[in-house]
């Protein structure tokens, strides 16, 4: 049976000026292939290899996976999901804090199989939404070109580009959305949508979050000259008192409104022991300033020698192996004085909790300058740090305890008047997710989710409603 979707239909719903005309869309599919789509039950060997997060926190029993090799795959799964009445998750990577890409038992469609990169003559890239960060640098980075985003090797690119993408070099080109040129994605209907012929898709692809209205299967990115060489700093200081500890943040947060926008540093507070964290792509006068600075007040300076980018990138991946934690957002800052109210309890608290850090990164930069070509649903252009509380544990008695922290810590968050919040570092308990995690985009992304998923197939705790 075959089912179309017209851009007439957007047009009328939205009422967005979105231009007229006729969107051809593909098929939905009613048998069944494995060269396609696998469809692992509960009983099957690698049910619960599929169904594994890197959170061991979240223990979610789907009542099907759909492990999908392609686009035609995918439309077969969510018309299975449609005749058997599941709700739908999407699981790329894996990383989700709050494991909203599971679900107790409903469908999950696994897309990541569906890995393929292609680098194109005119440097853009194709990618699938399967891709894991690991293999975008090790594609690209060999070529000359570079993708900017994260830095954790396993996370999945689509779930990262979907609810903005921060990193190492965001400052100087922009969130990994920004790059973002089109999309195709399967909808609740099991219909094919391109970003070329209905260009609020792409509007929505860029900050408005993941698994919200449909599985996307094909990314579109532009891509940036690579640069040749990764400069890296540590500098560390020891036993530092939570008053200590809170007048080196004033003094990075100074430093910081002054870095250059090819460099980027990260503030991590582990208990009482303070990292700075800075990297550049460049060696300038504004850099050996700001480095001389930190050298007279930190306790250590760990020299680190310049690596050839592909290979200094290495040193950010992180583990690969699942673990145990809570981590979530601790919010958007204009400057130090946003979080100075309560700075020192906080750091109070993780002082005193096993396991806890406290990491603030830099933004502003290339973020903060919003070409109209790339206007999307990410919000928080203005904020120039983000915040990131994390907990980590090894035996699951220590659960109880750990997330009890947490919580007191998401309490100092919000007495600070902390409500903004990134959408890629979830939390159950943020208040008013809609505004924290979207602003004034919201609305917006609420009338196209309720033309590509007005069943709400796709939805987790804190999905996009229906208008």
């Amino acid at each position: 049976m075959k089912q179309t979707i017209g851009r007439r239909d957007f047009v009328k719903t939205l009422g967005m000026g979105i231009p007229a005309g006729y969107l051809p869309i593909g098929t939905v599919y009613g048998d069944y292939s494995k060269d396609d789509v696998e469809f692992l039950q509960r009983d099957s060997a690698v049910f619960d290899l599929y169904r594994r997060l890197f959170n061991k926190r979240i223990d979610f029993l789907p009542r099907i996976i759909a492990l999908c090799k392609n686009e035609k795959g995918v439309q077969q799964a969510v018309h299975y999901a449609n005749t058997h009445s599941l709700d739908i998750n999407i699981k790329s990577g894996g990383h989700s804090f709050e494991g909203f890409s599971l679900n107790n038992d409903g469908l999950v469609i696994d897309v990541s199989l569906m890995s393929g990169l292609e680098l194109r003559a005119d440097n853009r890239l194709i990618a699938g939404p399967g891709v894991r960060l690991v293999q975008l640098y090790s594609y690209c980075l060999p070529k000359g070109r570079l993708l900017p985003s994260g830095s954790c090797a396993t996370v999945g690119l689509s779930g990262i580009t979907l609810g903005g993408g921060y990193g190492l070099f965001a400052r100087e080109f922009g969130l990994t959305c920004d790059h973002l040129k089109g999309v195709r994605l399967i909808d609740a209907k099991g219909i094919a949508v391109d970003s070329d012929e209905v260009p609020e898709l792409l509007w929505a692809c860029r900050g408005g979050g993941n698994g919200n209205f449909g599985v996307i299967t094909e990314m579109r990115f532009d891509t940036v000259p690579a640069p040749t060489t990764l400069y890296q700093h540590r500098f560390r200081s020891y036993k530092l008192s939570p008053r200590a500890a809170a007048d080196l943040a004033r003094f990075w947060f100074d430093q910081c409104e002054l870095l250059p926008d090819h460099a980027f540093s990260a503030f991590v507070l582990n208990r009482n022991t303070l990292t700075v964290m800075l990297t550049s792509t460049d060696h300038d006068r504004v850099m050996t300033r700001i480095l001389s600075k930190f050298d007279q007040r930190m306790d250590e300076n760990a020299q680190l020698k310049p690596d050839p980018l592909e290979v200094g990138i290495q040193y950010y991946y992180g583990r690969s192996n699942a673990m145990y934690f809570k981590n979530f957002s601790a919010g958007y800052y204009s400057g130090f004085n946003d979080i100075s109210r309560s700075i020192e309890e906080i750091f109070t608290l993780v002082g005193k909790t096993p396991g806890a850090v406290f990491q603030i990164n830099t933004l502003g930069g290339e973020i903060s300058r919003l070409h109209q070509e790339n206007e999307g649903a990410y919000v928080h252009r203005d904020a120039n740090y983000l915040g990131e509380a994390q907990c980590y544990w090894e035996k699951p008695a220590d659960e109880v305890q750990r997330l009890e922290s947490m919580a007191h810590l998401q309490e100092l968050l919000h007495k600070s008047g902390i409500t903004k919040h990134y959408v890629n570092y979830p939390d159950i308990n943020i208040k008013n997710y809609e505004n924290a995690y979207y602003g004034d985009s919201y609305d917006r992304l609420q009338r196209l989710k309720s033309i590509l998923d007005p069943g709400n197939r796709f939805n987790y705790p804190q999905s996009i409603e229906r208008a």
